[in-house]
């Protein structure tokens, strides 16, 4: 039995080699902490355009989306992991009873806490990967799009919360998951994408010339 290179088989093998790839070079380029965020840009990068829309190669992919966003992601990630150290003290002081005498005001004070933090993660870094802001507009936007999609959020944190859950129950699941979890988010994230686009889509009448994130 012959088999065609280009059979389903061999295009779904290749792209399951593809994102195991870029979500080993994720794991190994977010060693350092501070690195999450260009990492995450660079995943999400690859992820689309290699994997999904089989463009170039990971490697080549991942490392200019990453030097790219280099800066900024890391700027991001420590803005993020302070806003992260700040909840976790907040949760402490209710935790420990500190604010007893009034109880429901501390519950709602940390949701309002938390919503930007948790609505905007998993926008930020594909947002980053997209456009080429400043850091505030990306915030703004990362904000603009949660709210508006809310559904669309609310799925995409609970994809976020099985993995980090899978994770924490079993390690070895890093190297795996994150490179799952952009895979599968990008078919919400892209569609929420392209409506920041469309004024740009309306450029171009040859569907043929379309540039791969526009497609």
């Amino acid at each position: 039995m012959k088999f065609s290179m280009d059979s389903p088989v061999f295009h779904i093998a290749d792209q399951i080699t593809d994102l195991l790839v870029a979500g080993f070079l994720w794991l190994v380029f977010s060693v350092p902490v501070v690195t999450i965020g260009p990492a995450s840009a660079a995943l999400y990068y690859t992820v689309v355009k290699v994997v999904r829309r089989k463009r170039e190669t990971v490697t080549k992919s991942f490392l200019y989306a990453f030097r790219l966003n280099f800066k900024q992601g890391i700027g991001l990630t420590l803005l993020y992991i302070a806003y992260g150290a700040l909840l976790a003290f907040y949760i402490y002081f209710v935790g420990y009873g500190k604010a007893q005498g009034n109880g429901y005001a501390a519950v709602i004070g940390g949701i309002i806490l938390a919503a930007p933090f948790l609505f905007t993660l998993p926008y930020i870094f594909p947002a980053l990967s997209r456009f080429q802001f400043k850091v505030s507009r990306l915030l703004q936007y990362a904000l603009h799009m949660s709210v508006g999609h809310c559904m669309t959020t609310l799925a995409l944190l609970t994809m976020l919360l099985a993995v980090g859950f899978m994770i924490y129950l079993f390690p070895f699941f890093l190297a795996v998951l994150p490179g799952v979890y952009v895979y599968i988010a990008s078919f919400l994230i892209e569609r929420v994408l392209r409506g920041y686009l469309a004024a740009e889509r309306e450029k171009y009448t040859d569907e043929d010339a379309l540039p791969w994130y526009l497609e």
